[in-house]
């Protein structure tokens, strides 16, 4: 049984005197810098306004290189082969009276993966501890993001949400603890919300070029006026949603957000309660009257990480919120109810459809695979890629987002046909 815990520093949350000291010589950050803080504010081509990372995450710092490449290389790594079972340097199998924190199969040392220092330190020393990485899973993740050098991957149980993996290229915390606007992959959450609230997904939702607040989509001849919900959500058709936005009138994407998908409520990983993708309590803040609509699309004050939007894809799969862990037994901090039968068989159609005939065409090549692609504005010239996505017949759900990477089909969605072509 652990004994005590150091809690993971996660958006400036304090972690304790010892933490501080070990984190403060790597420079780590939890706050917003100012260039951030502007681009947080600044109105973009869409009319939107997007929330950016709280850390810049430019290179991979030395000695937190990709589980599986050199240290310092921005160079994508090999694929995983025989000698990944091979311990890392300073690394050494475990045995069943050894100590220190280890995957789920009991012999291979967290600290053989730079993506989960902060967690492995975070850990009690002088115990043994037992998490629920799964070591094929946390090296094709890392593989898969390595690609980009500013890039995170979650990897879920959406039946139990125990975590698989957590690999970042870049730095290595980014995967859980990036604050970055969702885009297109919150169109989930929309989605439940109008389903909940009426809506089917064949009830119509005209896409126009630009809707009356100036908002527009990522594609400018996206224009169908006969469009559907599921079509529009296939295709990320942005004014589609915010052109029901009276049917949400009532109804908050921050409170759909915390009643049926965890949200805006601490996590307990395993490491002591946090709240994760956000700096503040919330990573859907109550919308204004100027900020609902972009926050229907994922835009506006709303900030997560891929460890967020993975447990969102998670409960589609799932039908209700399971609270991410890491070390067996912690007992969750965060809770939620069940999606409706009928909104849950829905949103899931919805999501399949995008692989088969809509944004998430990089995926088609990964049977029984749903998911929803995300264009998130960050202020500047370079939006973040994003996918969020589940495969039933493996009872995994994955996001992955590369920061800068444009479209969320373009770089996310690769990353993660290539974390599941790993595991073939």
């Amino acid at each position: 049984m652990r004994t005590s815990r150091k809690p993971l520093l996660i958006s400036g949350l304090a972690i304790g005197v010892a933490g501080v000291v070990a984190l403060a010589a790597t420079a780590f950050s939890g706050g917003d810098s100012s260039a951030d803080k502007s681009a947080r504010t600044a109105a973009t081509g869409t009319g939107t306004s997007t929330s950016t990372t709280g850390t810049s995450t430019t290179g991979t710092p030395s000695g937190s290189a990709p589980d599986g490449a050199a240290s310092g290389s921005t160079s994508p790594a090999a694929p995983p082969s025989a000698t990944d079972s091979t311990p890392a340097q300073g690394a050494t199998p475990g045995g069943p009276d050894s100590t220190g924190a280890y995957a789920s199969d009991g012999v291979t040392p967290l600290s053989q993966f730079p993506s989960l220092a902060r967690v492995d330190d975070a850990l009690p020393a002088g115990e043994r501890t037992v998490t629920t990485i799964d070591a094929r899973y946390q090296r094709a993740a890392a593989t898969a993001v390595s690609s980009h050098p500013d890039s995170g991957m979650v990897v879920l149980r959406p039946s139990t949400g125990a975590i698989l993996a957590m690999a970042s290229q870049g730095l290595p915390y980014l995967a859980y603890s990036a604050e970055r606007a969702p885009g297109s992959t919150f169109k989930v959450i929309t989605a439940a919300d109008l389903l909940r609230n009426g809506l089917t997904e064949s009830s119509p939702a005209p896409c126009v070029a630009v809707d009356k607040n100036g908002i527009h989509n990522d594609t400018p001849d996206l224009v169908n006026a006969k469009a559907t919900l599921a079509w529009a959500f296939a295709h990320s058709c942005n004014t589609s949603f915010t052109g029901q936005l009276g049917v949400l009138s009532d109804s908050p994407l921050s409170k759909e957000a915390s009643t049926y998908f965890g949200l805006n409520q601490k996590w307990d990983l395993g490491l002591g309660p946090q709240t994760y993708g956000t700096e503040t309590d919330a990573q859907v803040p109550p919308a204004t009257d100027g900020t609902f609509a972009r926050e229907m699309i994922g835009q506006g004050g709303i900030t997560v990480s891929p460890l967020i939007m993975a447990s969102v894809a998670a409960t589609v799969e799932a039908g209700t919120f399971h609270q991410p862990y890491l070390v067996p037994g912690t007992k969750p901090t965060a809770t939620a109810r069940a999606l409706d039968s009928g909104v849950a068989r829905q949103l899931r159609d919805m999501m399949r459809q995008t692989v088969t005939d809509g944004t998430a065409a990089s995926l088609r090549g990964v049977p029984g695979v749903a998911a929803k692609t995300g264009t998130a504005e960050t202020g500047t010239a370079n939006n973040d890629s994003w996918m969020i996505a589940y495969q039933p017949s493996s009872d995994v759900a994955v996001a992955c987002l590369v920061e800068g990477g444009g479209h969320g089909d373009d770089e996310a969605g690769p990353e993660i046909a290539a974390m599941f072509g790993a595991l073939k």
